[in-house]
């Protein structure tokens, strides 16, 4: 998305270098997907936990994890009710799920529960085009359920939820953030359950955006 100017591996070094953590430090992949943080964070020798709610995703991210010799732990689970103690990680990443997070200053309030005081944040995420061809792209997307936050918007959903902004940066529509957890988190609104490490909280009648999607392309 960065035309070659950003790639992968120079993404992947700036997200180290930013959180700067030590080997064994606890992080958590928020929106793993197919754990390509989750595995890079291994690699450096982090104990990492990736969530995400797709079952192939995390399939897939276990496989890739195996066959690289990482251990990672994969556990399916909402971002918005994670079923983690408070102040369980040292840190927390995201790389572009936030554009998929049903309710992101929730999602945000929640990373910011699940990680200790000080604790460094890195948000990856799509951000609202500054051009009228970019824009016009990006409300087709929306139909699917992305949506593109203005970087303003982001930080002061950080803000409210504790975290305080330290340093972001903008390649092409990309936006690389890094966000650090303050002693003074409000708190949620909705207390979040933590039935332990790695059990999914029960889901109840919540339903997610492509399940949402799935039973209209049923119905059309």
């Amino acid at each position: 998305m960065t035309r070659g100017a950003f790639d992968t591996e120079r993404e992947i070094e700036a997200m180290l270098s930013r959180l700067d953590l030590p080997p064994g430090s606890t992080v958590v992949d928020l929106g793993c997907s197919a754990g390509l943080y989750a595995r890079s964070l291994a690699t450096a020798g982090m104990r990492v936990s990736a969530v995400d709610v797709s079952r192939v995703f995390l399939a897939e991210g276990e496989r890739l994890a195996e066959r690289e010799g990482l251990a990672v732990r994969f556990v399916r689970a909402d971002v918005h009710a994670l079923p983690f103690d408070d102040a369980a990680f040292d840190g927390a990443v995201s790389g572009g799920s936030l554009n998929e997070f049903v309710d992101p200053p929730r999602a945000l309030r929640e990373a910011a529960r699940v990680v200790k005081v000080g604790a460094p944040l890195w948000f990856m995420y799509a951000a609202r085009a500054e051009g009228v061809i970019g824009r016009g792209l990006q409300a087709l997307l929306r139909a699917s359920g992305l949506r593109f936050p203005d970087p303003a918007q982001v930080d002061e959903w950080a803000r409210d939820a504790g975290l305080t902004p330290e340093r972001s940066e903008r390649r092409g529509p990309l936006m690389f953030a890094l966000y650090r957890r303050g002693a003074g988190l409000p708190p949620l609104a909705v207390s979040s359950p933590s039935p332990g490490w790695d059990r999914p909280t029960p889901r109840r009648n919540r339903r997610y955006n492509w399940e949402r999607r799935r039973d209209d392309e049923r119905s059309a």
